[in-house]
C-alpha cells in the first residue's frame, strides 16, 4: 500500500464525499463502531445532515417519511452490521410494499475475517434481498461512488422501492487513486404506445358511466393534478385505495372516498354501478377489493388498468385492457385528447357519526373533525396502524398528495411518529401531525427525543384506549370476549415530561378545541394523550370481521 502517494484517497473520505457529491442531503442512521471513520469524515465535511435515530427501525421509517414528503430518495444507514441490519428489515420491507424509494446502506464486517466467527456478522445481502429492487455488497472502494449514484437511480425508476448496499468495514481503511462520480438521473418513462392510448380512448368514449379507482401509484408518479383533469373531463367519480387517499383532494366534488373493507358506501356504489372502471396505480389488493370479491364490479363492466409494474396486471381480475406504463404519462395523453362530459354520479361520501358514550371517553370521529378545523392547507398527517386509522381514513380532510402518510400494504405498527419526523425534516415550516394508538406508539416512541433534539414542531397524538383496539373489537365480535389484546396503562404525559416535551391530556370534548389549537400553534414538539371510548366500534369494521370468520374460522 503506497500511503505516501498523496493522490491516493482513504476509503472513509471517498465514501463521505460520494454521499455529498451525489446530492444526498440527509442520512437517517443509528451509528455503529464499524463505520466510525466514515461518520467522522461526514462530520468534518459538514454538508450532509445526519439524523441520529434511537432505533434502526425508526431510522428506516424516518427515511420513508422523508421520501414520501419529497418524492426524493430517503437514505438510511445502519452503522452496526448484524443487529443494526436486522433491526432495519421491517421498515425496508414496508418501503418495498408501499413503493417508497430508499437507499439502504448497512455496515458489514471486515471481509478479511469473515470466516473466523467475527462479531456481529450477518449476510446482509441475503437478509434484504426479498425486500429490495437490488441487494448487493460493494466489492471494492473504486466502485462505491458510482454504485451509490446508480442505486439512487434504480430506487426512483419504474416502480419506486428500496435498494440495499452492504459496505465492508475494511474499505474505509483502503486507498484508491480514483474517485469517479457519474451523476444519477431519474429515468423518464418516455411516451406510451399510441395504439394503447387510442384503444383506451375508444373504450372511454363508448362508455356511459366511467369511474376511476386511484392508488398510490398516481402520487408516486406526480400525477395528482392530471388525474383531476381527467376525472373532470370524464365526469367520473374517483374512489381511492387506502394508499391512494390524497391523490384527489377529499373535498373535490368527484371524490367518493376510499374503497374497501373500511371505505365509504359511495365509493362502493360508484364502482359497482360503473360500466367502465379505470384503475390507476392501484394494486387491487385484499383491502381495496373486500378480499378479492368479484361482485364489486358490475358483471359486464370493462376493467382497464394502468400500472408501471407489469406484475399487477391480470393478477386477480381479468382486464379488458392493461397498460404497463407510468400512470402520469398515460394520464397526460388522455387529458390532451378527452372532451368534457357531464358527471353521472352525484352522491358524496358521508362521514360516519360518533359512536361513543361520552361517559367512557371521546369519540375518535369527534377528535378528527375538530382537528380538521385547525389544520393548515399544506399540513401532513401520518397515521399508525390500528383502530384509530379506520377513523382517520374516514374523517380526515386531505388536501394534498401524500397529505396522509401511512404504512398501507405492510401494516407495520410504529410507523407514524418516525415518518412524521422524517417529513418534518424534509419540509421545514410544514405542520406535521402524527396520530397513533397506544399500542403502536410504544413501538417507536423513543424517537420523540429526536423531535426534541432537532426542535421539530411535530404534534404527536396518542389515542388511549388500553388495548390493541382493532383486534379487541374483532375478538369480541367473533367470540364475545377477548384474550391478550389489553394493554397496561401508560402515562404518556410523564414520558413526554422526561424528554422535556410539553404535553396535555385530553379527557373530554370540552378540552378538544383548546388542546388542539395549542398543539397546532406550537413551534416545538408536543404530545396530546387523548382518552377515547374503548368501546367505540367503527361500523365498517364488521365487513372485515365477516372475512375473518370465513378465513380464520371456516364460517360462511
Amino acid at each position: 500500500r503506497d500511503c505516501k502517494n498523496k493522490s491516493m484517497i482513504k476509503g472513509n473520505r471517498i465514501i463521505a464525499e460520494a454521499i455529498r457529491d451525489i446530492g444526498i442531503e440527509t442520512v437517517f442512521t443509528v451509528a455503529g463502531g464499524h463505520f466510525l471513520p466514515t461518520y467522522n469524515e461526514i462530520g468534518i465535511l459538514g454538508e450532509t445532515t445526519i439524523v441520529t435515530a434511537r432505533h434502526e427501525q425508526g431510522a428506516g421509517y424516518m427515511a420513508s417519511g422523508y421520501a414520501l414528503a419529497t418524492g426524493r430518495v430517503g437514505v438510511v444507514f445502519s452503522g452496526a452490521p448484524g443487529p443494526g441490519a436486522t433491526n432495519l428489515v421491517t421498515s425496508v420491507a414496508n418501503a418495498q410494499a408501499d413503493s417508497i424509494p430508499l437507499l439502504v446502506l448497512t455496515a458489514q464486517v471486515d471481509k478479511r475475517y469473515l470466516h473466523r466467527n467475527i462479531l456481529q456478522y450477518c449476510d446482509n445481502v441475503v437478509l434484504f434481498e426479498p425486500f429490495c429492487k437490488r441487494s448487493i455488497q460493494a466489492a471494492s472502494l473504486d466502485e462505491i461512488p458510482n454504485l451509490l449514484a446508480t442505486s439512487i437511480q434504480l430506487a426512483l425508476s419504474g416502480r419506486p422501492g428500496p435498494v440495499h448496499i452492504a459496505l465492508p468495514q475494511n474499505l474505509q481503511a483502503e486507498r484508491s487513486l480514483y474517485k469517479k462520480i457519474i451523476p444519477f438521473d431519474q429515468l423518464k418513462p418516455g411516451e406510451p404506445a399510441e395504439s394503447d392510448i387510442n384503444k383506451l380512448l375508444e373504450k372511454l368514449s363508448s362508455c356511459q358511466r366511467p369511474a376511476i379507482l386511484s392508488g398510490h401509484g398516481v402520487m408516486r408518479a406526480g400525477a395528482s393534478k392530471v388525474l383531476q383533469e381527467v376525472a373532470e373531463k370524464l365526469g367520473a367519480p374517483v374512489a381511492t385505495s387506502r394508499s391512494g387517499i390524497g391523490s384527489l383532494p377529499t373535498s373535490h366534488p368527484q371524490s367518493v372516498g376510499m374503497l374497501g373493507f373500511y371505505g365509504t358506501e359511495t365509493a362502493r356504489e360508484s364502482i359497482s354501478e360503473a360500466d367502465l372502471i379505470l384503475v390507476l396505480g392501484c394494486a387491487l389488493g385484499e383491502q381495496t377489493t373486500f378480499g378479492w370479491r368479484s361482485e364489486i364490479f358490475k358483471k359486464d363492466a370493462l376493467i382497464l388498468q394502468v400500472d408501471v409494474d407489469v406484475s399487477q396486471l391480470n393478477r386477480v381480475y381479468k382486464l379488458d385492457q392493461g397498460i404497463a406504463f407510468d400512470v402520469g404519462a398515460v394520464l397526460n395523453k388522455l387529458s390532451a385528447n378527452l372532451a368534457k362530459r357531464n358527471s353521472w354520479f352525484h352522491r358524496r361520501p358521508k362521514k360516519i357519526q360518533p359512536q361513543n358514550d361520552p361517559v367512557r371517553g371521546i369519540s375518535a370521529a369527534t377528535f378528527i373533525q375538530v382537528l380538521n378545523s385547525y389544520l393548515p392547507d399544506d399540513a401532513i398527517v401520518s397515521s399508525d396502524i390500528g383502530n384509530h386509522r379506520l377513523w382517520v381514513c374516514d374523517q380526515l380532510n386531505v388536501t394534498r398528495p401524500e397529505g396522509l402518510l401511512q404504512s398501507c400494504e405492510f401494516d407495520a405498527m410504529g410507523f407514524s411518529l418516525p415518518a412524521a419526523i422524517g417529513a418534518s425534516i424534509a419540509l421545514p415550516g410544514t405542520k406535521i401531525i402524527s396520530i397513533s394508538g397506544d399500542g403502536g406508539f410504544v413501538h417507536t416512541f423513543g424517537e420523540l427525543s429526536v423531535a426534541k433534539e432537532k426542535g421539530l414542531p411535530v404534534v404527536g397524538i396518542v389515542f388511549v384506549d388500553g388495548a390493541l383496539g382493532i383486534l379487541r373489537h374483532q375478538a369480541e365480535e367473533m367470540y364475545g370476549k377477548d384474550y391478550f389484546t389489553r394493554l397496561a396503562k401508560i402515562d404518556f404525559a410523564k414520558f413526554a415530561d422526561a424528554l422535556d416535551i410539553e404535553s396535555r391530556k385530553v379527557k373530554n370534548d370540552k378540552d378538544l378545541d383548546q388542546s388542539i389549537a395549542w398543539a397546532i400553534n406550537s413551534s416545538n414538539p408536543v404530545l396530546l394523550s387523548v382518552a377515547i371510548d374503548p368501546n367505540e366500534v367503527f361500523p365498517p369494521l364488521r365487513t372485515k370481521i365477516e372475512q375473518r370468520r370465513r378465513d380464520l374460522m371456516g364460517e360462511a
